[in-house]
């Protein structure tokens, strides 16, 4: 059974990360789709982590490899993640969240 205290601390959680989404500048404007912003904080969360490592994340159990794909190719082309070959294994990309995010003014 949940309790009134975690229904509040659950709410202060999401609209804190609403709040961060509104504030990143995507070239397309608006704000990132829910699970591009999403895929964009497990990235942070997991500096270095693959494509398949956020597949196999529990918290996408539910969501589509084309799903996740498309959510990366969208952060890579609004520049707020980079992929970098692996050095142990080049069929492997690192994916990290860039130095700088763009942020809204």
């Amino acid at each position: 059974m949940i309790n009134k205290y975690e229904l509040t601390k659950s709410w202060h959680k999401l609209t804190t990360a609403q709040a961060v989404n509104e504030r990143i500048a995507p070239k397309s404007g608006g704000v990132l789709h829910h699970t591009v912003f999403d895929v964009l904080c497990l990235i942070a969360h997991h500096p270095e982590i693959t494509i398949q490592g956020v597949v196999r994340h529990p918290y996408f159990y539910n969501t589509s490899l084309s799903t996740i794909k498309r959510a990366i190719v969208t952060l890579l082309d609004e520049e707020l993640i980079q992929s970098i070959h692996s050095t142990t294994d080049k069929r492997e990309n690192l994916l990290s969240v860039v130095e700088v995010l763009k942020w809204a003014t």
